[in-house]
């Protein structure tokens, strides 16, 4: 009989060696975040790929090597936006608003 519950399972994880051009080591080391370069590396991959939005954000922490919060730390304090506020809510927001306003405005 199988158990109902949570399973984890373990990635697997492969190692590849990547030459990058010696220029990109500094911009890549004034990160300011990570123990190592290859932790640095591995943090602008994850940016870059969650940027793009070939990952999503929980996917991005993970492959970063950091809890979910840290990671949008990381982003907000380089001014990255880790949510997406589209057109319409906008709108929607902005239509409540106006609906507010206009209660507050018969209250008076």
């Amino acid at each position: 009989m199988m158990q109902k519950g949570v399973i984890l399972m373990a990635l697997e994880q492969s190692k590849v060696q990547v030459n990058i051009p010696d220029d990109l080591v500094p911009i890549v080391n004034s990160l300011g975040v990570g123990t190592s370069l290859d932790d640095r590396v591995r943090l602008s991959l994850t940016i870059g790929l969650f940027a793009s939005k070939a990952v999503s954000l929980a996917q991005a922490a993970q492959l970063s090597g950091r809890s979910l919060l840290d990671f949008m730390e990381i982003l907000r304090s380089r001014g990255l936006h880790w949510g997406e506020y589209t057109e319409e809510q906008q709108s929607q927001d902005d239509e409540s608003l106006r609906k507010l306003l206009d209660q507050m405005g018969a209250v008076k």
